[in-house]
């Protein structure tokens, strides 16, 4: 009897892992029915299915994913309350850059492998598998340079909205009035080491410097927003949180980021405008509940239970796709190479180093927003962002008015067009411009917005001088000045307003907002 069991949950088991194995059979599953436990060798992991899951930009593919070892432990008695947990030993994976952007995404996974039914008990176990890895290899192959990720014990694992673990059952938020549902997940790691070298070319010659970063302990809070009646996703939010950072960087190593950075640009605009294209009413920022709405929750006959999950959706809800980064002070220590074979001659410092101290720095960005809707749901939403919101929506009312004005003066200079005539009577043809199409969908935006709380720019230094700490040359000094210290030093916001079909009525805007 237990062997057919084993047989039969190997069989059941197999559909599901086989969506992110390539070369998974039933025979390679070794599962132990009563302990709940089975192990997996040499895995390779499908690509696409990946791509989807973490959601990758398009200018960046997977080529090959390989796993040595894989473990699952499954609790049967609780599974409503404890998660699968799956552990893997040694992750190689192999990326690339594309120059032009690649097919878009897939659906989601679990959305996939649910044949996009309703989200019920099968889907919240999946959603709430724990994942382990001891180490995970990334190597990245770009035209102008080679990088490499090596991170060591990372975990993926679900958590409660104050992002502890906790029972799964409070790892998620239900309406079924809005018919959504919110899950709450962190993936944390001990240190992640990121190198960057350059291919050696006439064409780049000057990348030669390697760039090398290592970080402590850091995480990921994702917050995924579904529709329950197919599992798909609306809507996410990815905070990247990092803390004290000191990095130094000779100035041949800074020239070659720069240099990085733009190898990669056009790929990245390029997918920016691919993903733009093809933004749908389910990403853009969605609006609360009508007083309709909120009157028929009330009605019902749950009122009391519907309204209180409503009121606490509400209050974690994700009205759009947004991605954050956040780090807590970061010290960037500048040098001169002294062994670099630098063109620039008569330095007035030789061998000098400049430090530079930012505390508490936040990056925003959201690729989704719909053109003059309100802001006060986005992160660190403050006076800035309020007067810029202001300051944004004039601008965009009067763009609007002039392209309505545009429109008018053309009806207004339609008139019938004349007969052909042949040219041996002097006439002319006369031709009539078409009227400014009108946009098939609504204006979008995307925001990218800035925050620093104060930084210190000091001196450049060198080895024959002596003191015992740098002297700063540009500081923010709020103290002096007596201003609020939640009131950051440096505030920019830039914004980009776009259709989704791609097409310009009659032209794009970009608005630039700087507060300090």
């Amino acid at each position: 009897l237990w062997l057919v069991t084993e047989l039969i949950l190997a069989h059941s088991v197999s559909p599901v892992c086989r969506r992110f194995a390539k070369n998974l059979s039933p025979d390679k599953i070794n599962l132990s029915t009563l302990k709940g436990e089975g192990q997996l060798t040499n895995l390779e992991l499908d690509e696409e299915v990946l791509q989807s899951l973490l959601d990758l930009p398009t200018w960046l593919a997977i080529n090959r994913v390989g796993c040595n070892k894989a473990a699952i432990r499954i609790p049967w008695t609780k599974l409503k309350t404890h998660p699968i947990s799956l552990t893997l030993d040694k992750v190689v994976m192999e990326m690339s850059t594309c120059d032009e952007p690649r097919p878009p995404n897939g659906p989601s996974p679990i959305a996939t492998a649910s044949g996009q039914s309703e989200y019920g008990f099968a889907e919240k176990v999946v959603e709430g598998m724990s994942l382990s890895i001891n180490s995970i290899v990334i190597r990245i192959s770009a035209k102008a340079f080679n990088a490499s990720f090596e991170l060591s014990q990372l975990q993926v694992y679900s958590v409660n909205t104050s992002w502890s673990m906790s029972d799964l059952r409070f790892t998620r938020i239900q309406d079924p009035q809005r018919g959504e549902i919110l899950t709450f997940k962190e993936i944390s790691w001990q240190m992640i080491r990121i190198e960057a070298d350059a291919i050696q070319s006439a064409e780049h010659e000057m990348l030669s410097a390697p760039i090398r970063l290592i970080t402590n302990q850091s995480k990921i809070r994702v917050t995924l927003k579904r529709r329950i009646k197919d599992c798909n996703v609306v809507a996410s939010k990815l905070i990247l949180i990092l803390d004290d950072l000191l990095w130094v960087l000779t100035d041949s190593q800074l020239k070659a980021m720069v240099q990085y950075a733009k190898s990669l640009s056009e790929a990245m605009e390029k997918s920016a405008q691919q993903r733009k294209s093809m933004a749908t009413e389910d990403q853009v920022s969605s609006a609360p509940p009508s007083a309709q709405q909120v009157r028929t929750q009330q009605a019902s006959t749950a009122a009391d239970q519907s309204a209180t999950m409503a009121k606490l959706f509400s209050a974690y809800d994700v009205c759009e796709t947004s991605h954050h980064l956040q780090i807590t002070h970061l010290d960037l220590h500048i040098c001169d190479d002294i062994h670099a074979k630098d063109k620039v001659i008569n330095k007035r410092v030789t061998g000098g180093a400049m430090q530079l101290s930012f505390s508490s720095i936040t990056l925003d960005y959201y690729p989704f927003h719909r053109a003059g809707d309100s802001c006060v749901h986005w992160m660190h939403y403050s006076e800035a962002t309020k007067t810029r919101e202001s300051w944004a929506r004039n601008l965009l009312d009067e763009f609007k008015s002039n392209v309505e004005m545009l429109k008018s003066a053309v009806r207004d200079q339609q008139a019938p067009a004349p007969a052909h005539s042949s040219p041996q009577h002097g006439k002319r043809t006369h031709t009539y411009s078409p009227p400014p199409q009108t946009p098939k969908t609504q204006l979008m935006s995307s925001s990218v917005v800035l925050r620093m709380a104060d930084f210190s720019i000091y001196q450049v230094s060198t080895a024959d001088q002596r003191r015992s700490s740098p002297k700063a040359m540009i500081s923010c000094n709020k103290k002096s000045l007596y201003l609020p210290p939640e009131m950051p030093a440096i505030h920019v916001e830039f914004t980009e307003y776009y259709f989704p079909d791609g097409k310009d009525y009659p032209k794009q805007l970009n608005f630039f907002f700087l507060s300090r």
